[in-house]
């Protein structure tokens, strides 16, 4: 976990790599690997600050669930009674129990998994595990995934929002291989990794390439760093040799010091991802965090962060019934005013927003 003082609070972070090796062997690509497909469905340049604004119809594995269709109407059902009932409060955990607060929770919880999901897991690593990876038979906590939950994961809206902004980051990843140095292994940051599934699909989803891009991840979690272990293994990749995991506190380290600037290396990186911790820090912090991370790339490299989309579908049953901690959630608006405020090009900035229209995708390039 990490704090961040203005929210007064605590959120997830998490680690992982920096050095790697030569690709060797045939490489096997699981089905959740395999290359997300990205259509582009409008594409508008803002002639005022020359930011490009995109929607995406982005490819998500699961899109043929026979319960998807059911499970949303549900949610959505569910959605607009908590809209007219305001007053309703979000469940919490208090000395290990879930107090349910209101019936949209009692809806959404009354799974024992989705129970044991929310109090062991929620907000770290280990809860986006089975979102990101929906055909797993258990939690990380080593409960047995029942028929609600795997559809929970598989179906819901903000599960799916999880997936598309990942293959988002996919598409911009191997754009940014394709312009990159050339002779040289790219260079990949990720910061707040969790568990690293995005970032590490995106590597396996790269093809061509003599070298594969040098990892560091980096979590203040050590569970989450822990899971990405974990992973690396399912990636056939080395601690060590290929990646690198450094336990270090954002808020400490990059956003009051410099000092991960400093260990990392200025102007380095070709990639630079934080798609999971942005909306976790209020405004101030958002524009230290873009400020600090920009610096790390190298001419031509991309700073990549998203975050829950203000405007988005289903937002109170996020915020009330599933009661996801913390979340700051904002508008495009927002969002441009933030890279705007950390000094970052407008003109090489794009938003991607994803057809689910969870979450938005900043890219900005050095």
């Amino acid at each position: 976990m990490v704090v961040d003082p203005s929210l007064g609070g605590r959120v997830p972070q998490q680690a992982l790599p920096r050095h790697a090796g030569p690709v060797t062997g045939e490489r096997r690509v699981l089905p959740h690997q395999r290359r997300g497909r990205v259509e582009l469905s409008v594409d508008v340049l803002d002639v005022v600050d020359g930011v490009r604004h995109r929607r995406l119809g982005v490819d998500d594995a699961h899109s043929a669930s026979p319960t998807r269709a059911t499970l949303q109407a549900e949610f959505a059902a569910h959605d607009a009674v908590l809209r007219a009932h305001p007053e309703w409060e979000a469940p919490v955990v208090r000395d290990g129990e879930l107090v349910i607060r209101n019936p949209a929770s009692e809806y959404f919880y009354a799974s024992p998994t989705m129970r044991e999901w929310r109090v062991r897991l929620v907000p770290g690593a280990g809860a986006l595990l089975p979102v990101q990876r929906p055909g797993i038979s258990h939690l990380p906590s080593g409960a047995a995934l029942d028929e609600t939950a795997a559809s929970i994961y598989r179906d819901a809206l903000d599960s799916i929002g999880v997936r598309t902004r990942a293959v988002v980051l996919q598409e911009i990843a191997r754009r940014g291989v394709t312009t990159g140095r050339e002779g040289l292994p790219p260079r990949w940051v990720s910061l707040a990794s969790g568990a690293a599934v995005p970032v590490l699909d995106a590597m396996a989803g790269l093809e061509g390439l003599a070298l594969r891009p040098h990892l560091t991840l980096v979590d203040i979690d050590p569970e989450a760093l822990a899971l990405a272990r974990r992973m690396l293994t399912e990636h056939g990749l080395q601690e060590g040799l290929d990646v690198v995991l450094l336990q270090r506190d954002l808020v400490r380290d990059l956003l009051v010091r410099p000092r991960l600037v400093e260990e990392v290396g200025e102007g380095t990186a070709d990639l630079v991802e934080a798609l999971g911790i942005f909306e976790y820090f209020r405004d101030a912090s958002c524009v230290r965090l873009l400020r600090e991370a920009f610096r790390l790339l190298r001419p031509g490299g991309s700073l990549v962060v998203a975050n829950m989309l203000s405007d988005r579908r289903e937002l109170h049953f996020n915020q009330r019934a599933i009661g996801w901690p913390l979340l700051v959630p904002r508008s495009v608006e927002e969002l441009v005013g933030l890279v705007r405020r950390a000094g970052l090009p407008l003109e090489r900035t794009t938003i991607s927003i994803p057809q689910d229209g969870v979450y938005a995708v900043v890219d900005v390039v050095r």
